[in-house]
């Protein structure tokens, strides 16, 4: 009965008959999607790949070259696209993983870089004069005016003026080939510590 059933399918099909698509879609639809669906495990998915199998089976006029089963055919139909989709995925999975873990990278490495940075800046602030460092602090890190930071210091505006140009060249000449490279200025990660 199934072969009978198929030829006549056919002769449907091949006189373009839209009741033989309707009647090929209605005998096969649920045994092709429970196939996709042990392939691809996602209802959804199984369902659009199947409804996309018979349009190309019915544009493409795939029924003329069927030499056998229809039911094979739309299976192994199902099975090639199954698979093809499955590798499709697996290439953008393996995309999206590649590209997160050249982020992660980039992540981890510009971290590690302003840790470094600050770590370096510090060094050089600690090896400064100790009026030049507080004052350095005073107007860098803690944000104060010239002024305030006179006022704290005890001394003059100039003499704060001056400290910070001397703090501000050690730091240059000490970080110059460093901050060069990343591009990046130390005062910054004074900023950020």
């Amino acid at each position: 009965m199934g072969a009978e059933t198929d030829h006549v399918l056919l002769q449907l099909l091949k006189t373009s008959d839209p009741q033989g698509f309707k009647a090929l879609f209605q005998r096969y639809y649920k045994t092709l999607c429970i196939q996709a669906y042990l392939l691809l495990q996602d209802e959804g998915e199984a369902e659009d790949l199947v409804q996309d199998v018979f349009v190309k089976f019915w544009q493409e006029r795939k029924f003329e070259i069927v030499q056998q089963s229809l039911g094979s055919y739309l299976t192994t139909m199902v099975k090639h696209a199954a698979l093809n989709l499955l590798k499709h995925k697996s290439r953008v999975n393996r995309k999206e993983k590649t590209y997160q873990e050249r982020i992660d990278i980039i992540e981890n490495t510009h971290i590690m870089e302003i840790q470094e940075t600050a770590q370096m800046v510090q060094n050089v602030i600690a090896q400064l004069p100790e009026q030049c460092k507080r004052i350095f602090e005073l107007v860098c890190v803690e944000g104060k005016k010239y002024q305030e930071a006179a006022v704290i210091t005890g001394v003059t505006v100039n003499t704060v003026k001056t400290q910070l140009r001397r703090a501000f060249a050690k730091l240059r000449e000490s970080l110059r080939d460093y901050y060069y490279f990343t591009g990046l200025s130390p005062v910054l990660y004074i900023l950020l510590s």
